[in-house]
Protein backbone atom coordinates (compact mmCIF):
# COMPACT_ATOMS: atom_id res chain seq x y z
CA UNK A 1 0.00 0.00 0.00
CA UNK A 2 2.43 2.42 0.69
CA UNK A 3 3.54 5.53 3.36
CA UNK A 4 -0.50 6.87 3.23
CA UNK A 5 -2.20 3.55 3.53
CA UNK A 6 -5.61 3.87 5.26
CA UNK A 7 -4.98 7.68 5.75
CA UNK A 8 -6.58 10.52 4.25
CA UNK A 9 -5.29 13.94 5.30
CA UNK A 10 -6.92 16.81 3.45
CA UNK A 11 -5.93 19.99 4.07
CA UNK A 12 -8.52 22.94 2.56
CA UNK A 13 -6.10 26.14 1.90
CA UNK A 14 -7.36 29.40 2.63
CA UNK A 15 -5.44 32.43 0.93
CA UNK A 16 -2.74 30.58 0.05
CA UNK A 17 0.06 31.57 -1.96
CA UNK A 18 -1.48 33.10 -4.84
CA UNK A 19 0.25 33.08 -8.42
CA UNK A 20 3.36 31.63 -8.19
CA UNK A 21 5.43 33.54 -10.38
CA UNK A 22 8.63 33.95 -9.02
CA UNK A 23 9.34 29.32 -9.29
CA UNK A 24 11.84 28.50 -11.14
CA UNK A 25 10.41 25.85 -13.14
CA UNK A 26 11.88 23.81 -16.75
CA UNK A 27 10.16 21.41 -18.71
CA UNK A 28 12.04 18.27 -19.29
CA UNK A 29 14.27 19.85 -22.03
CA UNK A 30 15.67 22.23 -19.90
CA UNK A 31 13.36 25.33 -20.84
CA UNK A 32 12.27 27.58 -18.74
CA UNK A 33 8.57 27.56 -17.48
CA UNK A 34 6.68 30.09 -16.46
CA UNK A 35 4.40 28.83 -13.73
CA UNK A 36 1.78 31.91 -13.91
CA UNK A 37 1.27 31.14 -17.33
CA UNK A 38 1.30 27.36 -17.30
CA UNK A 39 -1.32 27.35 -14.57
CA UNK A 40 -3.46 30.14 -16.76
CA UNK A 41 -3.69 27.62 -19.81
CA UNK A 42 -3.53 24.44 -18.35
CA UNK A 43 -5.27 24.84 -14.69
CA UNK A 44 -6.79 24.33 -12.73
CA UNK A 45 -4.60 21.10 -11.78
CA UNK A 46 -2.99 18.46 -9.43
CA UNK A 47 0.14 18.82 -8.89
CA UNK A 48 2.03 16.07 -7.35
CA UNK A 49 5.28 17.54 -6.19
CA UNK A 50 7.99 14.29 -5.90
CA UNK A 51 11.30 13.65 -5.85
CA UNK A 52 13.15 9.96 -6.71
CA UNK A 53 15.09 10.00 -3.54
CA UNK A 54 11.68 10.29 -0.92
CA UNK A 55 10.42 7.87 0.86
CA UNK A 56 7.22 6.81 -1.03
CA UNK A 57 8.24 7.99 -4.38
CA UNK A 58 7.85 4.67 -5.97
CA UNK A 59 4.00 4.48 -4.97
CA UNK A 60 3.00 7.50 -5.89
CA UNK A 61 4.82 6.92 -9.70
CA UNK A 62 3.02 3.73 -9.45
CA UNK A 63 -0.60 4.95 -8.99
CA UNK A 64 0.13 7.76 -11.48
CA UNK A 65 -1.83 6.50 -14.28
CA UNK A 66 -5.02 6.28 -11.14
CA UNK A 67 -4.29 9.55 -9.93
CA UNK A 68 -4.73 11.03 -13.55
CA UNK A 69 -8.05 9.20 -13.87
CA UNK A 70 -9.37 10.77 -10.49
CA UNK A 71 -7.81 14.01 -11.51
CA UNK A 72 -9.80 14.63 -14.62
CA UNK A 73 -12.78 13.30 -12.70
CA UNK A 74 -12.36 16.45 -10.68
CA UNK A 75 -11.75 18.59 -13.96
CA UNK A 76 -8.14 19.05 -13.14
CA UNK A 77 -4.58 18.32 -15.18
CA UNK A 78 -2.17 15.87 -13.55
CA UNK A 79 1.36 17.22 -13.23
CA UNK A 80 4.30 16.26 -11.73
CA UNK A 81 6.69 18.44 -10.53
CA UNK A 82 10.15 16.90 -9.42
CA UNK A 83 12.25 18.71 -6.86
CA UNK A 84 15.72 19.16 -5.04
CA UNK A 85 17.10 16.57 -7.72
CA UNK A 86 19.40 17.08 -11.18
CA UNK A 87 17.04 17.32 -14.05
CA UNK A 88 18.73 14.01 -15.39
CA UNK A 89 17.37 12.06 -12.51
CA UNK A 90 14.22 13.39 -13.05
CA UNK A 91 14.17 12.10 -16.46
CA UNK A 92 15.09 9.10 -15.50
CA UNK A 93 12.57 8.67 -13.38
CA UNK A 94 9.51 10.31 -14.69
CA UNK A 95 10.15 10.27 -18.61
CA UNK A 96 8.72 6.17 -18.48
CA UNK A 97 5.72 7.31 -16.98
CA UNK A 98 4.51 9.20 -20.14
CA UNK A 99 2.81 11.99 -17.27
CA UNK A 100 3.53 15.27 -17.93
CA UNK A 101 6.11 16.80 -15.81
CA UNK A 102 8.17 19.81 -14.67
CA UNK A 103 11.53 20.08 -12.95
CA UNK A 104 12.04 22.20 -10.03
CA UNK A 105 15.87 22.01 -9.22
CA UNK A 106 15.50 24.07 -6.22
CA UNK A 107 12.66 23.07 -4.66
CA UNK A 108 10.95 26.39 -4.85
CA UNK A 109 7.75 25.10 -4.79
CA UNK A 110 8.15 24.06 -1.52
CA UNK A 111 8.56 27.35 -0.21
CA UNK A 112 5.77 29.01 -2.34
CA UNK A 113 3.20 26.15 -1.29
CA UNK A 114 4.74 25.39 1.99
CA UNK A 115 5.06 21.66 1.90
CA UNK A 116 7.19 20.37 4.23
CA UNK A 117 6.85 16.69 3.04
CA UNK A 118 7.55 14.33 -0.12
CA UNK A 119 5.47 12.99 -2.27
CA UNK A 120 2.67 15.68 -1.81
CA UNK A 121 -0.70 16.35 -4.11
CA UNK A 122 -1.14 20.21 -4.13
CA UNK A 123 -4.52 21.36 -6.31
CA UNK A 124 -4.25 24.60 -7.67
CA UNK A 125 -6.58 27.05 -9.69
CA UNK A 126 -5.86 28.81 -12.92
CA UNK A 127 -3.91 31.48 -11.10
CA UNK A 128 -1.73 29.18 -9.53
CA UNK A 129 -2.98 29.39 -5.89
CA UNK A 130 -3.58 26.03 -4.13
CA UNK A 131 -6.89 25.39 -2.45
CA UNK A 132 -6.50 22.05 -0.96
CA UNK A 133 -2.90 19.63 -0.07
CA UNK A 134 -3.77 16.30 0.14
CA UNK A 135 -2.11 12.72 0.35
CA UNK A 136 -1.20 11.73 -3.19
CA UNK A 137 -3.98 9.06 -3.99
CA UNK A 138 -6.53 8.76 -6.25
CA UNK A 139 -8.94 8.26 -3.16
CA UNK A 140 -8.17 11.61 -1.26
CA UNK A 141 -8.23 13.74 -4.82
CA UNK A 142 -11.49 12.05 -5.81
CA UNK A 143 -12.69 13.50 -2.04
CA UNK A 144 -12.52 16.62 -3.02
CA UNK A 145 -15.22 19.10 -2.76
CA UNK A 146 -16.11 20.19 -6.12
Amino acid sequence: MGVWAGAAVFVLLAGSSAGAADLALTDPAGNAVDWSKWTAANGPAAVLVWASWAPGAGAAIDGLAELGEAARSQGLKLVVIDVHEELEAARRGLDRTGAPWLHDRHGTILKEYRLIRLPILVAVDQSGRAFATIEPSADSLRRLPR
